[in-house]
């Protein structure tokens, strides 16, 4: 009797720590999110907190206010001068060094993957922002996606100045995540880096910061700032900077969080060009996606499938907020390019968007657990997508959506109300069918 009465106990005793212990990780969580951001209050009811802390509200605003008018924005960098100059000199093709410098490495430590599709008058100037970098030892993988203008050629005459560019090609158009995923499989480097065929990297000593820096603290994942921008960087007004501040080294389960946070606007950004990534890292997570979704042809939230992946495979992350990555308004001779890009197959692109929602749902529902942040990520992204009228109508992917859904109304922690929203949205498409 005393025997079993221990054992009752000693049980009761483990349940306790048990408790005990996912509580402080939750609170962990929760203590990261408060501190992380001033805003907080939002994850419940709006209009309710907005009055509890009308105050705190005021004077916040109040001090936004003063920072506005008293912190221009030029000030963000004091080299923002010298990001301009370097956005014109790749802009003009110049070459800061002598081709003779260019020597194919074997072992490279870091590899550059652009993924391409009509980038005929872009690649030029994004790869000489990779060429004119004082870290040599690299490579640049360029994965063409069956490009239907002269984006081949440009790179083939590249290649003939700089033996460490690599032309990959799609035989058909395959999509970003199949091309960027094509492009990581071929890497060499220890780190890779993703870089769009229409932005470029700010100034030429990134690569070098970015490498020791992850070197130093053994990251796995390493994020930076990015501008927004024309080419006057001067014009002040017209420049969005995508900040996050300095971090120490965060670890699990704070990666996740900020990657499937409650408070979603103060997410990390899931924009994958804006990360220095161990390479050990993404095949890895390349491995996990498998076939199944990296041979879908995705245009969409490629970014946020392999980010929500990494975020959850990694161990170490930091965020960094030293400029790294140009995402460029291009001048007005480059109009022309981007109208075709833009205008090409339009029904087709849509329906690939409307197919990248659901698969990203698919991954979402996979990968996540039954928790507070990823539940209501989850919830918030289904219905996001339920609203989304130019999906309604893409009767080609019906069967999927079909699919995608059931998986959703067979979840136990999808709650009642998405799931009467979803059997909703079935009987609206049906008439499409």
């Amino acid at each position: 009797m005393i025997i079993e009465k221990m054992k009752s106990n000693n049980s009761l005793k483990e349940k306790e720590e048990m408790l005990n212990k996912e509580e402080k990780d939750v609170n962990l969580i929760n203590k990261y999110i408060i501190e992380s951001s001033f805003l907080y209050f939002f994850e419940e009811d709006l209009i309710l907190n907005i009055y509890k802390h009308k105050k705190t509200i005021l004077i916040i605003l109040l001090i936004l206010l003063s920072l506005f008018y008293y912190i221009p924005v030029t000030k963000l960098n004091s080299n923002l001068q010298d990001i301009e100059n370097y956005i014109k000199d790749n802009l003009q093709n110049k070459l800061y060094h002598s081709k003779s410098l260019f020597q194919k490495n074997d072992n490279p430590l870091i590899s550059i993957v652009i993924s391409t599709f009509n980038g005929e008058i872009y690649l030029k100037p994004v790869v000489r922002s990779i060429q004119n970098q004082d870290l040599l030892n690299l490579e640049i993988i360029i994965v063409d996606d069956a490009s239907l203008d002269n984006s081949v050629k440009v790179v083939e005459e590249l290649m003939k100045e700089d033996p460490r560019i690599i032309l990959i090609k799609n035989g058909i158009n395959r999509g970003t995540l199949y091309t960027k995923t094509r492009g990581v499989l071929n890497a060499k480097g220890k780190y890779v880096m993703t870089l769009d065929h229409d932005n470029l990297y700010a100034k030429e000593n990134v690569f070098s910061i970015l490498y020791n820096e992850s070197e130093k603290y053994n990251l796995d994942l390493l994020g930076f700032a990015a501008l927004e921008t024309p080419v006057d960087i001067r014009n002040s007004k017209n420049v969005l900077y995508h900040n996050y501040k300095n971090t120490n080294i965060i670890k699990k389960p704070i990666i996740q969080t900020l990657f499937l946070s409650v408070n979603y606007r103060f997410q990390s950004s899931t924009s994958l060009c804006m990360y220095f990534i161990k390479t050990e890292l993404f095949l890895n997570v390349i491995k996990q996606l498998g076939d199944k979704f990296i041979n879908r042809n995705i245009d969409a939230y490629d970014d946020a499938i392999s980010m929500l992946l990494l975020s959850r495979n990694a161990l170490t992350f930091k965020h960094s907020k030293e400029i790294v990555y140009i995402i460029l308004n291009w001048p007005e001779e480059y109009s022309v390019s981007l109208t075709f890009q833009n205008t090409v197959k339009k029904r087709e692109r849509e329906r690939r968007n409307c197919y990248s929602y659901l698969t990203f749902a698919e991954i979402l529902l996979l990968y996540t657990n039954n928790d507070k942040n990823d539940k209501r990520y989850t919830m918030n992204f289904i219905e996001w997508f339920l609203k989304n009228e130019k999906c309604k109508n893409q009767s080609d992917i019906f069967n999927d959506t079909l699919r995608v859904s059931n998986l959703f109304l067979n979840n136990e922690y999808i709650n009642s109300k998405i799931k009467r929203e979803i059997s909703l949205y079935l009987d609206q498409i049906r008439q499409f069918i």
